[in-house]
């Protein structure tokens, strides 16, 4: 039986819709290669193609090595705009344009709607920043950083460092709260500059109202760093006040304690904490007691302990150890006093201390030179000549101030 008229028609459009998809099909997938392989066939056989213009206007700016466009590229991304409304790479393109040509109301109009559409494009939000900082527009200023940041990390090298020169104006300080509230994915970078090339005032003053955001494994390095400078140039208290504003867990009585324990053993402070000697001839270790028990191999020479303590310039310190050797006789321990300034580390003290197998205890007298804040302490080992190791034991250890009072 012939089919009926109607059918036949219905059966026609059909396989016309379906041979309009494959077609329309073909043509976005000849479309999408040339975007890739070859941008500028593609505008060509696509004027209003927003991806492909994007495409020919960096491959032009890379070569020259410079942001490089023109009337032609402007006028094509107009175009673009009827077919795709809100395409940011379209719009970036005309904000850049009208700026390079002094049409500054047009460039910001472009470029405001094209961080409307999305945060993503790097380009608009660099622009966008720079002309909120030649205003004073701290907020704005801080919006597009972070933007620009969280697109693009890799940017890290040239932004950071813009950013931790801005810490001097109080309104950046201030809004930057808000990002270390919100854990910003480019807080642990900054403060890893900041901690090292910012003012000190300026990181204490950051830090205070939201010291507690700043405890993550990921901010100790700079938190230590910020701590021990804080000690350097303002005194112990001072520091150990941000310590315990950063950790909730953090006992600063504890930890000032000059006698080795585990609270003073907190590597979240890093220098001003004690550090055990570990490597594969010398091994430290604290007992229950308190006490530092060491084991040295035959001929291993090493780091015992070593500890950075803040001091004051200009005064007399007293350390104090009893110290018990076992085993092999011919190891040897000695201490190190080093000043720490900004500009080194010069040796203001030294003190062997003999092999005696007894306990003994032994007394020093320490005059810290008057430019000096921090002394480094650390106690080196020998192991002896022989076959065997060496045991030794340090108790009873205390570094106090003797011209305090």
């Amino acid at each position: 039986m012939a089919a009926s008229p109607s059918k036949t028609v219905k059966i026609q459009v059909i396989a016309l819709v379906a041979l309009i998809a494959a077609w329309q099909s073909y043509q976005f997938a000849v479309t999408v290669n040339l975007r890739v392989a070859d941008p500028e066939a593609a505008l060509q056989r696509q004027p209003d193609d927003a991806f492909a213009l994007a495409k020919v206007v960096k491959n032009k700016s890379r070569a020259a090595e410079e942001y490089v466009s023109d009337a032609a590229d402007t006028s094509a991304a107009i175009q673009s705009l009827v077919k795709t409304p809100l395409s940011r790479s379209s719009l970036r393109i005309i904000g850049m344009n009208s700026a390079a040509a002094g049409e500054a109301q047009t460039a910001f109009a472009a470029m405001s709607l094209a961080d409307r559409v999305s945060r993503r494009d790097t380009t608009a939000q660099i622009w966008l920043l720079e002309r909120a900082a030649a205003s004073d527009n701290f907020d704005a200023i801080l919006r597009h950083y972070d933007a620009a940041m969280s697109v693009s990390p890799e940017l890290g090298p040239i932004l950071l460092p813009i950013m931790v020169d801005a810490l001097q104006y109080r309104q950046v300080r201030e809004g930057m709260r808000t990002y270390v509230l919100r854990q910003a994915r480019w807080m642990p970078g900054f403060l890893s500059l900041a901690a090292r090339d910012a003012s000190l005032d300026n990181l204490v003053d950051l830090m205070r109202p939201v010291a507690g955001a700043l405890s993550g494994e990921e901010y100790e390095p700079s938190v230590a760093q910020i701590i021990y400078r804080l000690a350097a140039n303002s005194g112990e208290d001072a520091a150990m006040e941000l310590a315990e504003a950063v950790w909730g867990d953090f006992d600063a009585e504890k930890f000032s304690d000059s006698s080795p324990s585990e609270a003073n053993l907190d590597r979240r402070l890093g220098l001003l904490a004690w550090e055990l000697g570990e490597d594969s001839g010398i091994q430290s270790r604290l007992n229950v007691n308190g006490a530092i028990e060491v084991t040295m191999r035959p001929l291993s020479r090493g780091v015992v302990v070593r500890r950075h303590f803040p001091v004051e310039g200009g005064q007399t310190y007293n350390l104090m150890q009893r110290v018990n050797f076992k085993g092999e006789g011919g190891a040897r321990l000695a201490w190190r006093g080093d000043c720490v300034t900004n500009s080194g580390s010069e040796r203001i003290w030294e003190q062997a201390l003999p092999t005696s197998m007894d306990a003994v205890t032994y007394q020093s007298e320490i005059a810290i030179p008057s430019q000096c804040n921090i002394l480094a302490l650390s106690l080196t080992g020998n192991g002896a000549d022989g076959q065997l190791p060496t045991d030794a034991s340090i108790s009873e250890f205390s570094f106090s101030n003797n011209s305090a009072g």
